[in-house]
């Protein structure tokens, strides 16, 4: 509980202390950039930030898929067999999506880091994403004993790791911009 909190707090603190820097108003230095593939490697940040908030959408789509479970049947006046069905090919689905955009963030947002030589505590941001994604795809493979696929669950599962990573995230570019 007292680490709750202390997570709370810090988080809090984060959140009102500025991290934009006042730019020096010479814009001919952005025209120098690094590129990926003819990319601007500042875009890929955008690409990779926008595609980690819709693999984080999971955590407002799992508490709702638990109440539709239980009352969608009577809200939308259908029958629980076929509402049921449905509504669990849809997460399935779902999550399938949050897989594959977890991927995609993790590896665009590796590859903005690599071109413009971050700060450690991005690349430790960055790490605890790919834990994630790593214990995630642990999950979904059948090869590993029982026992290591629910520890790999346990792992991801945990929101300390996605709220510490995304902290690290938030204070590194605070740090480089």
């Amino acid at each position: 509980m007292r680490l709750r909190w202390c997570l709370v707090l810090a988080l809090s603190f984060l959140l009102m202390t500025s991290t934009a820097l006042a730019d020096d108003g010479d814009d001919d230095a952005d025209d120098d950039d690094e590129k990926i593939l003819g990319i601007d490697a500042e875009g890929l940040g955008d690409v990779a930030l926008y595609f980690l908030i819709a693999t984080l959408s999971i955590a407002i789509w799992k508490p709702s898929f638990k109440w539709l479970r239980k009352n969608g049947p009577k809200l939308f006046n259908t029958e629980p067999r076929p509402f049921k069905k449905k509504l669990g090919v849809f997460n399935r689905r779902f999550m399938k999506v949050h897989n594959w955009l977890g991927v995609i963030a993790a590896v665009v947002g590796t590859a903005h880091g690599f071109v413009l030589e971050w700060h450690w505590t991005l690349w430790a941001g960055m790490a605890g994403i790919w834990i994630l994604i790593f214990s995630g795809s642990l999950m979904q493979w059948k090869w590993p004993p029982k026992e290591f696929r629910k520890g790999a669950r346990l792992l991801h599962m945990q929101r300390a790791l996605s709220i510490i990573a995304i902290v690290l995230l938030y204070v590194g570019h605070g740090i480089v911009d």
